[in-house]
């Protein structure tokens, strides 16, 4: 996701040297690079797949979070970093940066992948002492070395320079087991927890904690506003906390005061420092629980007790990692590299990271109404960055967890009948608003002509066909509709109404094909031809002198000059003209009558790629200035043109498809820190690895995938139906070209599939050879 905080996001160093705007400000390298290791991509060393990611430099910084968290988990629990580029935003959207050799404390909920900061709330860090210096994280914080650093699903282990502290980490859906090894000999252990502590660009407005001593408890609450929850307020986290060993000491602090023993505090700048004797004989680790719950302090305590009901912190990572195991275990590959079979797990696991459940673990949660309900029969997510994720993310659910797509939609209809309209950016508690698009109409359509129909798909059809196309605004708003009076007024969404007009244009078209795919789905055929008619209004927007979409005013006339096609201009949001034009991947034919024939758009669509590999190899990944820059042809790291690739397919090339995409998986993933090639929004790029390592892709809101190559030579994907294996027996680095594929043994003649071929389990095997075929040509 790329929120428009993001989208206005500033490579401010301590001077405020510089400044990197996918708004349109463009990329203003400062003058010199500050101390610290070199950032260096394609050259680096492979890492453990939870961290591959979690480095990459300016627009190529993937943001993955490297907490210790369950599928989906509520608790994401991990370190929140510092380093030679200080904690500036865009490299610290999760709290950490692979770069950094500082850690500021470990907080307990994180983003993933995400372009906007929030959470990283209610820190907590051992220290071998404590003073008044060390109530915030400049005072408390530890350097620590990446060969002490590791990190496997649902659990987290470092070693911190500052006491020598051995530090593991783990997680379960609403709750995090700490337990922190001092030296031998040492004779205190100090735990510090931080409630004021946040990301920079948060701030927690006010915050409560109480201590029982004979219980070993700690009672709290804070009150958290992020770069993307400020737009609604913020959200309330509570937390129970318990230490398996008796405190000898407890001092408290707020407001800037002193610390002072007490066992209670509230207001800002909230913390407290506990003090532990490790010279009795039965002293051995320090250890720490911590229940979450976004609903009340009682659902707290209520988590702790069901998720984490003994001390045994090796017991609860293997039960973690055996949740985990569950859903790496949907998508298995054999062959490749060692690093290709990494990134592949890496991707996987990256797509269930988020969105978040956030319903306790008695199914409460609180609604966007402020109230709290009860989720019957399904769990509560949000954390939903659908802007992103109805490309990629939502289709590989649809495919490998029908149930957690459920889930998700269950939840949108829940959310939208609590705040009057379906949300485009949830997190926490309520709606941010960012991105543009009602994206949740294509995300239920997608996933209703898939065979995902055990919701309310009336209930929910009448409040998005309201929102989309009644003359008069709904009760609760249009939602991410606004634009829509204009829109079905002039056939496009006007640059006289809003700024980005061009791609509010292509994303209603988008979201008018996956309303439609839903009203056909339930018999509303009407609604289903007008919504498809109207979808073709991008069409105006064309200009066949320059092959480009660009914006127009409201009376026909365009709204600017049509000179430079990689410009981000006003029409176009975090897009230029070239990697706008692809947008509308159900129309690809009719965007080839506009161009004036297939070959003409092929020919296009081909120079496209041919610049973006030369301006690829003109990269100087020593230097992340350059290197982390905004590229101006196709941007793999960016969603507008996601799904350009696979339009040479749609068009009667496969081989260009097949030979681009092997390009892509090449040279924008890695098996490093630098391994994905923007951030990952919430799994958006991770999962269109999977998709196209496994050589197939999602039209989205049909039931269509458009057949490309696959990466490795055996694949088997857990369906509803059973499993479907995926055979390429001869692929390698030069066999990158289809020569045949049979389904189920029966020869394919085009490059497509539909969800009920993958559906119900079966077999696809691929002829793969060193040149293009013929194989699915057409005219």
């Amino acid at each position: 996701m790329r929120s428009f905080s993001r989208a206005a996001a500033v490579l401010s160093l301590a001077a405020g040297a510089t400044a990197c705007s996918e708004g349109g400000a463009g990329h203003q390298p400062p003058e010199a690079a500050p101390p610290g290791p070199a950032v260096v991509w394609r050259q680096s060393t492979p890492v453990d797949p939870v961290f591959i990611g979690s480095g990459g430099f300016g627009f190529a910084a993937g943001s993955a979070t490297v907490s210790a968290a369950a599928p989906q988990g509520l608790a994401k629990v991990g370190p929140d970093t510092k380093g030679p580029w200080g904690t500036i935003r865009f490299l610290h959207f999760s709290g950490y940066w692979y770069g950094d050799d500082t850690i500021q404390g470990f907080s307990h909920l994180h983003l993933h992948g995400t372009g906007a900061t929030d959470y990283g709330v209610l820190a907590v860090m051992p220290s071998d002492g404590f003073d008044a210096s060390r109530t915030t994280s400049s005072g408390y914080a530890s350097r620590f070395q990446k060969a002490s650093e590791s990190a496997s699903p649902g659990r987290y282990a470092v070693t911190l320079d500052r006491g020598g502290i051995g530090v593991e980490i783990t997680a379960t859906p609403h709750g995090a087991h700490h337990r922190y090894a001092y030296p031998s000999g040492a004779a205190a252990a100090h735990v510090i927890v931080d409630l004021d502590h946040h990301l920079d660009g948060g701030t927690v407005k006010d915050a409560e904690l109480s201590l029982d001593p004979a219980s070993h408890r700690i009672h709290g609450r804070l009150r958290s506003i992020g770069g993307m929850s400020g737009g609604f307020g913020g959200y309330d986290v509570f937390f129970e906390a318990r230490t398996r060993a008796a405190w000898t000491e407890s001092l408290v602090w707020q407001g800037g005061a002193a610390p002072a023993p007490g066992t209670s505090a509230g207001g800002s700048g909230v913390g407290l420092d506990l003090a532990f004797d490790l010279t009795q004989a039965q002293a051995g680790p320090v250890e720490l629980q911590i229940g979450l719950s976004l609903v009340s302090a009682d659902e707290a305590a209520k988590n702790l007790a069901a998720e984490l009901p003994a001390w045994d912190l090796d017991a609860t990572a293997k039960q973690t990692a055996a949740a985990w195991g569950a859903l790496l275990d949907t998508v298995k590959v054999t062959g490749g590299t060692d690093a290709q079979r990494a990134m592949m797990t890496a991707a996987v696991y990256h797509a269930f990271l988020m969105p978040t459940v956030q319903s306790d673990a008695d199914g409460a949660y609180r609604g966007e109404d402020g109230q709290i309900h009860a989720a019957d029969g399904f769990r509560y997510v949000s954390d939903m960055s659908l802007w992103d994720t109805y490309r990629t993310l939502a289709p590989l659910y649809c495919l490998i967890a029908p149930d957690r797509a459920l889930d998700a939609i269950r939840s949108l209809h829940e959310k939208a009948k609590q705040g009057g309209f379906f949300p485009k950016w949830p997190i926490a508690t309520g709606e941010a608003g960012t991105m543009i698009g009602s994206s949740a109409e294509i995300v239920l359509g997608d996933a209703y002509v898939k065979g995902v129909t055990a919701f309310d798909a009336e209930g929910a059809y009448a409040m998005l066909r309201a929102a989309a196309m009644d003359a008069a605004p709904p009760p609760g708003g249009r939602g991410g509709r606004d634009h829509v009076a204009a829109y079905m007024a002039s056939g496009y969404v006007p640059a006289d109404t809003t700024g980005g007009s061009v791609s509010w244009t292509t994303e209603y078209a988008n979201d008018d094909f996956g309303l439609a795919a839903l009203a056909e789905g339930l018999g509303h055929t009407a609604d289903a031809a007008a919504l498809r008619a109207r979808a073709l209004g991008y069409r105006k927007l064309y200009d066949p002198a320059s092959g480009f979409l660009w914006a127009k005013n409201a009376d026909g006339s365009w709204a600017s000059s049509h000179d430079d096609a990689t410009s981000i201009i006003d029409g176009f949001v975090e897009a230029n003209a070239w990697q706008s034009l692809w947008m509308v991947a159900n129309d690809a034919d009719g965007l080839a009558a506009l161009a004036g024939g297939r070959a003409e758009l092929v020919n296009k669509l081909r120079a496209m790629f041919e610049l973006a590999r030369e301006d690829y190899d003109q990269i100087d990944f020593t230097d992340p200035l350059t290197a982390g820059a905004a590229r101006p042809f196709y941007r793999a790291g960016n969603e507008p043109d996601l799904n350009a690739v696979y339009t040479f397919a749609q068009l009667g090339r496969p081989d260009l498809t097949q030979r681009w995409v092997a390009w892509l998986r090449a040279t924008q993933y890695t098996a490093g820190a630098e391994g994905i090639p923007g951030n990952d929004d919430g799994g958006t790029m991770s999962a269109w690895l999977v998709f196209s390592a496994l050589g197939f892709y999602p039209v989205v809101g049909s039931d269509r995938y458009v057949i490309g190559a696959p990466l490795f030579p055996h694949a088997e994907v857990t369906v509803s139906g059973g499993t479907f294996t995926i055979d390429a027996a001869e692929v390698s680095d030069t066999n990158i070209y289809v020569q045949a594929v049979a389904l189920n043994g029966a020869p394919l003649a085009a490059p497509e599939l539909r969800h009920a071929d993958l559906r119900a389990g079966g077999a696809l095997v691929f002829t793969m050879g060193p040149a293009p075929s013929m194989w699915g040509r057409s005219p």
